[in-house]
């Protein structure tokens, strides 16, 4: 059987789609694989990392652009289904699995056309315009945190929780002792970096310098902003590991006692799977504002800090991380209400649905 992964642009997006691809060429050496997305969104530097394949199409988004670029976008949309109908053509998918992302619009789209069965997998709390609409094309509907199925006609409506990838969901309850020595904080906005966590990052180590000595950082800055935080790190003589991008989160998320991140979905189900405390900074342009609804469900269950952007300053994340420093037994209370033990299988259930859907077409 063969899977068709539409979407991608964020890893929120994308590595779900991995989790459940890998998932799928588990079932059956016979089983294919293939995923269409951008070549300017992140599939295009992990899938070959990945070592999976892809076909990219053009498209763009249309939320929150100028009218001229909503011209250009449903433009870009067009050429995008025409190309993806080619690519279904020659591939033959059993099903396409709609992942999310500008590039997932065109090809669900063109699937539709080409009487192909689809499954949408919707990863955040609030779904956002796309997949509400794409929804209508669709025979399923995968959801992954709770709250996003009132919005889906409920007997397309599957909950199967968050793909995440293997090396993630075998995480293990951490002993006591881990919390011990420096506190260790991982830092990161999403695939391209977050330029408001840099910044709040790099004021807080000037408020540091008591406990120096005491804190050290693994931090994702994304390409543009990988040099001026840097050197913050290096004049603050803060210990600190900063790169433009981690490849090897699942080592990374072991490491760390906390994580200072966006809300995205995928950091959400990561965080929940690893244990891990966070501090949270809700993207402000979040399509409906759903990563501020993401971060409230770890935040209600005392698991996380949220801080909305406009709130956030190096002086108030500094303050946070010298009360963590102090207090490790907030932290393992923390790292105990993160966890969520269920839809350990995600992966493997979104992958079943897809099977099912498709035989069943």
């Amino acid at each position: 059987m063969r899977l068709l992964i539409a979407g991608g642009g964020t890893g929120g997006h994308l590595y779900p789609g991995i989790a459940v691809a890998r998932a799928w060429l588990a079932q059956s050496p016979e089983y294919r694989v293939l995923f269409v997305g951008t070549s300017r969104g992140i599939e295009a530097r992990v899938l070959p990392v990945e070592k999976l394949p892809l076909e990219t199409i053009p498209a763009e988004g249309l939320v929150g652009r100028s009218f001229y670029q909503k011209v250009k976008a449903v433009f870009m949309m067009t050429r995008g289904v025409i190309q993806s109908m080619g690519i279904i053509g020659r591939f033959r998918p059993n099903i396409v699995l709609g992942v999310g992302g500008y590039a997932s619009a065109p090809t669900v789209m063109a699937s539709w056309l080409r009487r192909r069965p689809i499954v949408l997998l919707e990863q955040n709390v609030m779904p956002g315009a796309a997949n509400r609409f794409l929804s209508g094309f669709a025979e399923k509907v995968a959801t992954c945190l709770p709250g996003a199925t009132k919005y889906f006609s409920q007997e397309k409506v599957v909950e199967t929780g968050m793909p995440l990838r293997e090396e993630i969901t075998m995480a293990a309850p951490r002993q006591d002792s881990f919390w011990e020595g420096p506190l260790r904080v991982l830092v990161f906005g999403g695939s391209q970096g977050a330029k408001a966590i840099n910044t709040a990052v790099a004021e807080a180590l000037g408020h540091l310098e008591e406990i120096a000595g005491d804190i050290e950082f693994v931090h994702q800055t994304g390409e543009g902003d990988h040099e001026r935080i840097r050197e913050a790190y290096q004049g603050a003589g803060v210990k600190g590991e900063v790169v433009p991008f981690l490849y090897d989160m699942a080592e990374r998320y072991r490491w760390a006692h906390l994580v200072v991140a966006r809300s995205g979905a995928m950091t959400v189900g990561e965080v929940t799977a690893m244990g891990l405390p966070s501090f949270l900074v809700p993207l402000p342009i979040a399509t409906h504002g759903h990563q501020e609804a993401n971060a409230r469900q770890l935040v209600d269950k005392g698991a996380a800090r949220m801080v909305l952007q406009r709130d956030l300053t190096g002086k108030s994340l500094a303050e946070f991380l010298r009360e963590m420093n102090a207090d490790r037994g907030c932290l393992i209370e923390m790292s105990k209400k993160a966890r969520m033990p269920a839809h350990r299988n995600a992966a493997n259930d979104v992958a079943t649905l897809c099977r099912e859907t498709a035989r069943a077409a």
